[in-house]
């Protein structure tokens, strides 16, 4: 990344940053694209520089927070990872974004999470090979990670809304127990 490039991406973060802070005082639907840039010290047109809407901006967080979350993925030695670390993972780094994910639920944005995340879902399970994956058609890979995705998505949104949410290993442990069970019948 050149210097350019570089000033151009800590201009994006401080404007998430700033929305961030706007959104623990008022609605998503209340802040203006000219009270983000304020809060960020930048001018109007650096935001539409980077992004079209304030939705967009939302979309820059939830592709960085997908990138990060696979690296975590990616740090995983595959050759003999349970499902278990697999789940594990998932919840320990979702939950330490747990308060912008509180953010997004309560302003009804958590939804764009999920549809960041699905287009990519089925290479992304492609990418990950792990021992307990089954090696299906396409349609089969797209009907097993929506399948999951969704369950995963709505257990976040249950979790993370709660006022106070267990903590990880908790959550892990409840739904091992219950696919457990399933495995079983």
């Amino acid at each position: 990344m050149n210097g350019k490039q570089k000033m151009a991406e800590q201009s994006r973060l401080w404007l998430w940053e700033a929305l961030v802070r706007l959104l623990q005082q008022q609605s998503y639907q209340d802040i203006t694209i000219s009270a983000i840039a304020d809060e960020a010290q930048l001018a109007r047109r650096t935001f539409y520089r980077s992004f079209k809407s304030k939705d967009d901006l939302v979309d820059y967080y939830c592709r960085s927070a997908i990138n990060r979350y696979l690296k975590e993925l990616k740090a995983i030695d595959t050759t003999d990872a349970s499902f278990e670390i697999v789940l594990k993972t998932f919840f320990d780094f979702w939950w330490s974004e747990k308060a912008i994910l509180r953010l997004l639920i309560k302003n009804n944005l958590f939804n764009r999470l999920l549809i960041t995340w699905m287009p990519q879902s089925s290479k992304i399970y492609a990418k990950f090979q792990v021992p307990w994956h089954i090696h299906g058609s396409s349609t089969e890979i797209s009907y097993i990670m929506t399948f999951s995705t969704g369950g995963f998505w709505n257990v976040l949104n249950h979790w993370l809304i709660k006022e106070h949410p267990e903590q990880p290993e908790v959550v892990t442990q409840t739904l091992l127990k219950a696919l457990n069970k399933l495995s079983k019948i």
